[in-house]
């Protein structure tokens, strides 16, 4: 069965996401922090890549930018999963095969990087990109009609168990922020 995916539409879905995506320096710092933890010459694998590959990329990390179409054979010692990654995946298990297949790029003792955002579905009603919230799916829909499957942290953390990682630590930013309901998430998962 293929994967479904949403479509990414840059407007709606990038003002959805900015918040999270507006510092990659600091999520580069977070994933070299991470990667400096687990081994002398890290190995970093940012799917999509973007800003935060090139600014660890800068910072002289090994990083290798892969679709999730094409992921490498090769094991990492980091690997980040992006604000959208997990979301646009429409069906939960999809999402549980996701993090599989990327927890098995971890050498052992690697760290999984989730980023995404804490579900507040009671504030989803009155934001302005939401036009539909499907409560029994946990999928919202946003003003361009593209659906999105949120996953609440212990949703994900289960998910992660299932692929043999155990949570390590959880954030609400790159800065130790804690996290909070409606807000951006990072979550650490260790092999």
């Amino acid at each position: 069965m293929p994967t479904r995916i949403a479509e990414k539409p840059a407007v709606t879905l990038d003002a959805w996401f900015a918040p999270l995506a507006a510092d990659p320096a600091g999520a580069a710092a977070f994933l070299a922090e991470v990667a400096d933890r687990v081994a002398r010459r890290p190995r970093v694998l940012v799917p999509g890549g973007g800003p935060v590959a090139d600014a660890l990329a800068a910072d002289g990390y090994a990083v290798t930018d892969a679709g999730f179409d094409s992921l490498p054979a090769q094991r990492f010692d980091v690997v980040y999963a992006g604000s959208d990654v997990l979301s646009r995946l429409l069906v939960q298990r999809e999402q549980v095969r996701t993090v599989r297949r990327l927890a098995a790029l971890l050498r052992p003792g690697g760290g999984l990087v989730v980023h995404g955002f804490h579900p507040d579905p009671a504030r989803w009603a009155a934001h302005p990109l939401v036009t539909g919230h499907d409560c029994a799916r946990q999928t919202l829909f946003l003003a361009d009609g593209v659906p999105l499957r949120y996953v609440w942290p212990a949703e994900l953390d289960l998910m992660a168990e299932l692929a043999d990682l155990a949570l390590d630590s959880r954030w609400g930013g790159w800065y130790g922020e804690p996290a909070a309901c409606g807000a951006q998430v990072v979550s650490l998962y260790r092999s």
